[in-house]
């Protein structure tokens, strides 16, 4: 019985390292559009970055590879979105290869980058209007023009996105890790317990 027990615990004690290492390890990639990129974001955590991996990125409907890349230091890679894709309406597969094994994939929709694509082609499917005198775009109020608020608005949301990424990347944090223990050391004191009974 003494034996089963400290069996049990050691197999147990085992599964939950092995998990925790695993999980530790797991690689995440995360993606978003940024006007005209894509900016990728790679890690195994949030404070582990995947460095020196590949990312490839496919047609996700043919597999067929348009671009690869690698990510640099902080774990990302960034790229303009090739006109094939834009002409072909495809939604883009992001592979990234972290070594080891490690893999995982991230799906943007030609949803998400596209739409600047579908208000010209409305515009030229329009009936012809009799020409009216061109116009210079006057800037907004205080002088500031569309393009400088697209700037303004893709800098403050690029924090945002960066904290969507850590999210998707969240990894085992202290107090997982110190539950996993004392969950350890438990299963050990029961053990010493039952031991301690059984001789008494």
């Amino acid at each position: 019985m003494q034996r089963l027990i400290l069996a049990t615990c050691l197999a147990l004690a085992a599964t939950l390292v092995l998990a925790a290492a695993s999980h530790a390890h797991k690689v995440n990639i995360f993606a978003y559009v940024d006007g005209d990129t894509v900016v990728s974001d790679s890690g195994y955590s949030r404070t582990k970055r995947v460095q020196g991996g590949t990312v490839e990125v496919l047609d996700a409907a043919t597999g067929q590879v348009l671009l690869t890349g690698t990510t640099d230091k902080d774990g990302l890679f960034a790229f303009p979105i090739p006109a094939k894709a834009r002409e072909g309406h495809m939604d883009l597969l992001l592979r990234l290869k972290a070594g080891e094994g490690h893999q995982t994939e991230w799906t943007v929709k030609y949803a998400e980058y596209g739409s600047a694509d579908a208000a010209p082609s409305a515009i030229e499917a329009a009936e012809p209007v009799e020409a009216a005198p061109a116009k210079v775009a006057a800037p907004m109020s205080g002088g500031v023009g569309v393009a400088e608020v697209e700037a303004v608005v893709r800098k403050e949301l690029a924090p945002v996105k960066r904290m969507l990424a850590d999210m998707n990347q969240s990894g085992p944090t202290v107090s997982d890790i110190m539950a996993g223990i004392g969950y350890i050391f438990g299963l050990f004191g029961v053990a010493a317990y039952m031991k301690s009974r059984k001789s008494s």
